[in-house]
């Protein structure tokens, strides 16, 4: 059968999603390219097609997501100079995407953290393209903590342990969210936008 002179973007991203999820339940070392055409319902041919190694799969992934969010947290502060405010709409965007794009973020979360994972998917040169787009966002909050010290309204004897604590509790927000739950997807990260707030400020009555 001739393949497609092009390859067509809607079995593109299906291979994209579809290996995600199998990289989120199997990880990425035990699932087989055969088993990610499978779920896919195309043939190793048709992937290979779209794709020249699993590694590149999990590659465009990691990026495609990562550029997306990097978007949408440079859009929510857009504009925002005051530091406690700001930080508060980094939080809560960060938190919003976390809870509204729960199994992206896990694939994401998962591999990116596991660095000795990703290292071995990926060539060198792929990694640190990955870790450029995580970096973006780490010194996005870094310059709002930094920039609400100089401005004596943040309170911490370290930037980064400010910045990670922010940064690592709306991450892990999806560990206890439950959508069926008391808090809304908007009430779950405006508390973390104002949990935020007061771990810099030492206050409770930031308004």
């Amino acid at each position: 059968m001739q393949q497609p002179s092009q390859p067509d973007n809607e079995t593109r991203d299906k291979i994209l999603h579809t290996a995600a999820r199998l990289f989120l339940e199997r990880g990425f070392a035990k699932t087989k390219v055969i088993d990610i055409a499978r779920a896919a319902g195309i043939t190793p041919a048709t992937m290979y097609w779209h794709f020249e190694s699993k590694g590149e799969l999990l590659f465009e992934y990691l990026k495609a997501n990562l550029e997306e969010f990097n978007a949408r947290l440079e859009a929510a502060v857009s504009g925002v100079e005051d530091p406690v405010h700001r930080l508060r709409t980094i939080a809560i965007a960060h938190t919003a995407v976390q809870l509204n794009f729960r199994d992206q973020a896990k694939v994401v979360l998962n591999m990116t953290r596991a660095s000795a994972d990703l290292i071995a998917a990926l060539p060198s040169d792929k990694t640190a393209e990955i870790e450029d787009l995580l970096r973006a966002y780490l010194n996005m909050v870094r310059q709002t903590v930094r920039l609400g010290i100089e401005s004596n309204v943040f309170h911490t004897p370290d930037v980064n342990a400010l910045t990670f604590a922010v940064v690592n509790m709306c991450e892990t927000t999806p560990l206890w969210f439950k959508p069926e739950g008391a808090l809304s997807v908007d009430e779950a990260a405006a508390a973390n936008g104002e949990f935020a707030v007061r771990m810099a400020t030492g206050r409770g009555d930031i308004t």
